[in-house]
């Protein structure tokens, strides 16, 4: 009778110990789950496709041409994008309380795809200047959020759907504190569950340990970043190797890794050099800017942000979420679509991802 125990105490801990392993094994092995900001600044009737950008910079021209934001052409970036391996855009989505802006119709023209199905997406509120959300806007841009979770395509983290913004600074003038701000997140979270979801999840772009602790006063629930250029601007030259930022933005992301308890979204910059955009106020034609982009320097980033995003499994989301800047900032010299010059960018996405 005693054998008979222990043979089956054995046999329990053998199941458990491959039920266990199997579930270690399948949490070490799942993909990360890779996606890309979408800028909307292409419908032609805005101020993005410059006269120097068409003159001076062909390679950065899209197979469809400059204009790209209609249908049929977002229905096809939707198909490539997962066929090289993506698996959500992160919309750069513009408030407005009077009426809907050109910068967001791409998402519209998402959401009726015949690939709808093919990626999943989120909100990247552009915060910033010229479209800052603020007391008096929150009851109206959270039914406008909400309304987006509920598609069945909106990508969430924990659950939960994920929001993220593109700054803490302009919350928090506007709400007037840390802890007004994170009442606002609060107030939209107990919002979404009075519609029927299960709460959200708020990412925050950060660039370094001081706003990451602001962006916890705020109550954000993840960190991550849009993007984070500056960081490969060593020594005193303007045009700079794509290679100095490949090897900054890791270092930077074990440093941020390290500077919350909450979980992180790394972000790699696959490019920078916004000259075609450059004017008196900004003076990016006097700026450094990236040099060497190509399909193979978008298969070193992306290689470099899963490798990362292997060997530091801990600070991330359970999903395992990373970003790219980006899929069309044509203008600003960080792009995956491909080109009618023959350069295409996505290529270095699907090597990199590996997908046949």
């Amino acid at each position: 009778m005693k054998y008979k125990i222990i043979s089956c105490l054995s046999l329990t801990h053998v199941i458990v110990f491959l039920f266990l392993a199997a579930n270690y094994s399948s949490a070490q092995t799942t993909a990360p789950k890779i996606g890309a900001y979408y800028f909307d600044g292409w419908s032609g009737k805005s101020f993005h496709i410059t006269d120097d950008l068409k003159t001076n910079y062909p390679d950065r021209e899209p197979k469809w041409g400059w204009v790209t934001s209609t249908p049929k052409i977002v229905n096809e970036q939707v198909k490539l994008a997962a066929d090289v391996g993506l698996s959500f855009f992160s919309f750069c989505w513009y408030y407005s309380k009077t009426e809907k802006l050109l910068l967001n119709q791409a998402l519209d023209f998402y959401k009726v795809s015949k690939n709808v199905k093919k990626l999943e997406y989120c909100l990247l509120v552009a915060n910033h200047a010229g479209h800052e959300v603020g007391p008096e806007d929150w009851d109206n841009a959270k039914e406008m959020w909400v309304n987006e979770f509920k598609h069945p395509q909106y990508l969430k983290t924990g659950g939960k759907p994920l929001l993220i913004f593109f700054e803490h600074g302009s919350l928090v003038k506007r709400f007037g504190s840390p802890e007004a701000v994170k009442a606002a997140f609060e107030s939209l979270r107990q919002y979404a569950v009075s519609r029927g979801l299960p709460g959200v999840t708020i990412a925050i772009c950060e660039g370094s340990p001081a706003g990451i602790k602001i962006a916890e006063a705020c109550g954000a629930d993840l960190i991550t970043g849009y993007n984070y250029h500056s960081l490969g601007f060593v020594g005193k030259e303007q045009a700079i190797p794509i290679e100095k930022m490949q090897v900054s933005e890791q270092k930077h992301w074990d440093v941020l890794g390290k500077a919350t308890s909450l979980k992180y979204i790394p972000v790699s910059t696959v490019g920078w050099d916004p000259r075609p955009w450059s004017n008196a106020k900004n003076m990016y034609s006097e700026k450094p800017y990236f040099t060497g982009f190509n399909d193979e320097s978008v298969k070193n980033s992306v290689t470099g942000l899963v490798d990362w995003m292997k060997n530091n499994p801990g600070v991330l989301p359970h999903e395992k979420i990373g970003l790219l800047y980006a899929w069309n900032e044509n203008g600003e010299g960080a792009w995956l679509t491909p080109g009618k010059t023959g350069l295409n960018p996505s290529l270095g996405v699907k090597k990199a991802l590996k997908k046949k």
